[in-house]
């Protein structure tokens, strides 16, 4: 099995080579060069060694792999750039083209590229590719994988190297790099800019439609200084607006030109929405929107990290709506770029987390802070211009100093964010103790309605922290933000429920849930009177966990591999549950 089909569907270019498939493979030789490899096995990728889809299904500790293939280049290709894409690679990966290292990058789960055009030959060349990665390193991003041997609580099986899709792109020696969609609907404008990987152009056009119709048509000269080029102000007639699971998409096609002729070509996509906090609620489109999420971990049961088709992605999303749900957290991953765009073609609302799990700041405290930073910031260049993300939450329940539940991290994640996006709303750690954010985060696993009730319907001015006092007291006056300074934030509740089906909370096979019912009819009551209580307060939101089983975590609305756990009548309760008028949206 492979994943073949075009891997970057946000921003598409006609002439690629998919890479996946196929690779000699070997476990270990840290120190080897790569012409000293000896390769004894054969991995199917873009799937992770772990995974059975791989063909190696090893799970182990493998703190270096390698990979290695040849492709085959025309003189045609080489006739402009070359760009080698490894769109995920967990942790630190090295790519070599003919033995000469092609460059290198540091992070699990965002794309890395390396111009490789001047280290080929026409005809066969050999692209290899090390990937470190040590889980048990308080220095690596590792989300909910585990660091023990085997998978226990909220932790699962590992994803070590490749574990999304490698390919080759074919375009002139002056392309588009990045780009950047800046919204003012209130005025039906946008700004599109980017740019470029030299300065050997003349002028950029850009062209939006609608269902086939142009809408608007620019050209503007390209800043050969910067390499730059802006659309400061499309105006869209009648624009349409993407809305929560009514999503209304504008393509965009944009050219390079030089001398008239065209250079690079891409075709895009946006969806027109507005996104504001206010009044202790979330508005979409200039209306109080309530947030009814799942948690969503993106795992596998064959693909671990990998879905096994695209299609699988959507199916997941198609799950979620079933139950009346209008988007997800993506918990502890960044997904795949299929995932979201499913998202922006369905109005599912999303939210970007970083799998800050598994870092600790104690020791090279700036250097690890650095290190998490520049991976959440390549995470949001990724994403910025998906309609479907409508929040940041760079960290997740962090506890104690040594990982992120400080001044200093936080701060550093949290200003970052918003010199980025001023726009969208950033949660400082969700979950865990506040010392920036735009929204009061809090998680809560009770079984009993009736002190959620009184928790949430009774809390003064609007605050949701009736712990900060002792947590303030743990850290010792170290800036977390008091009751007083939260009063008047929006509050999300975005993590809940957990409700296990005919299952103990802890079973003698490791399997667990939050909490438990035994029957269909008593775990369907116990959730819909969980929610029935929370859509009568004035919370902004709610994230349910969760949306499938995931290995020991047995709490999920679906089996790991996506199987209906209760009836149609029992789906269809929970989906009036769900979709009921929150008292926000009143």
């Amino acid at each position: 099995m492979a994943r073949n089909e075009y891997p970057r569907p946000s921003f598409v270019r006609e002439n690629w080579l998919s890479l996946n498939g196929q690779w000699d493979f070997e476990i270990g030789g840290d120190k080897l060069k790569p012409e000293n490899v000896e390769y004894t096995k054969k991995i199917e990728v873009p799937f992770c060694p772990e995974s059975k889809l791989s063909g190696i299904e090893y799970k182990d500790f493998m703190t270096s792999v390698w990979y290695k293939r040849e492709v085959e280049i025309t003189a045609d290709n080489l006739k402009g750039a070359v760009i080698l894409h490894i769109d995920a690679c967990d942790y630190e990966t090295f790519a070599y083209v003919n033995g000469k290292e092609a460059g290198r990058h540091k992070g699990g789960y965002t794309p890395m590229e390396f111009e490789i055009s001047d280290k080929l030959t026409e005809g066969k060349n050999i692209i290899t590719i090390h990937a470190k990665d040590d889980t048990k390193s308080n220095a690596v991003p590792s989300g909910k994988q585990s660091s023990r041997l085997e998978s226990y609580g909220c932790s699962y099986t590992r994803t070590t190297g490749i574990w999304q899709s490698v390919w080759l792109e074919f375009c002139d020696k002056t392309y588009i790099t990045t780009t950047r969609i800046d919204q003012d609907i209130d005025n039906s404008k946008f700004r599109y800019q980017g740019y470029l990987s030299d300065s050997n152009a003349d002028k950029a056009e850009i062209e939006v439609s609608y269902k086939g119709e142009i809408q608007a048509e620019q050209t503007v000269d390209i800043d050969k200084k910067k390499k730059f080029f802006a659309f400061p102000e499309i105006k869209i007639e009648n624009m349409k607006l993407w809305d929560v699971l009514k999503p209304e998409i504008y393509d965009i096609k944009v050219k390079i030109l030089r001398d008239g002729e065209v250079a690079d070509e891409v075709k895009t996509y946006t969806g027109f929405r507005k996104i504001e906090l206010k009044d202790g609620k979330f508005w979409l489109n200039s209306r109080p929107v309530f947030l009814r999420n799942i948690l969503d971990q993106g795992f596998y049961p064959d693909g671990i990290y990998t879905a096994p088709e695209k299609e699988d992605l959507e199916k997941d999303i198609d799950i979620a709506i079933s139950f009346g749900f209008n988007g997800a957290r993506l918990h502890q991953k960044v997904f795949e770029p299929w995932y979201l765009y499913y998202a922006d073609m369905k109005g599912y609302l999303v939210w970007d987390e970083f799998p800050n799990w598994g870092v600790r700041i104690e020791m090279k405290r700036k250097k690890v802070i650095e290190d998490v930073a520049y991976q959440w910031e390549e995470v949001m260049f990724r994403d910025f211009n998906r309609p479907s993300v409508i929040g940041w939450c760079p960290l997740n329940e962090c506890w104690t100093k040594d990982n992120f539940c400080d001044n200093i991290g936080q701060r550093a994640l949290f200003k970052l964010t918003k010199e980025i996006d001023s726009v969208r709303p950033c949660v400082g750690s969700s979950g865990g103790p506040l010392f920036y954010t735009d929204i009061d985060d809090y998680h809560d696993y009770s079984k009993d309605v009736d002190k959620l009730k009184e928790l949430f319907h009774n809390h003064p001015n609007g605050i949701l922290k009736p712990n900060a006092a002792a947590v303030q007291n743990k850290l010792r006056g170290a800036g977390y933000l008091t009751p007083k300074q939260l009063q008047g934030m929006p509050i999300f509740l975005s993590e809940f429920g957990g409700i296990g089906l005919a299952a103990s909370p802890e079973n003698e096979d490791g399997s667990w849930s939050y909490v438990s019912e035994s029957t269909e009819e008593t775990y369907v009551d116990h959730y819909c009177a969980l929610v029935k209580a929370i859509l009568e307060s004035d919370l902004m939101g709610m994230c349910y966990t969760q949306l499938t089983d995931v290995e020991q975590e047995q709490n999920g609305l679906v089996t790991y591999d996506r199987k209906d756990k209760i009836s149609e009548a029992g789906k269809k309760r929970i989906y009036e549950a769900n979709t009921a008028k929150a008292f926000v949206e009143e």
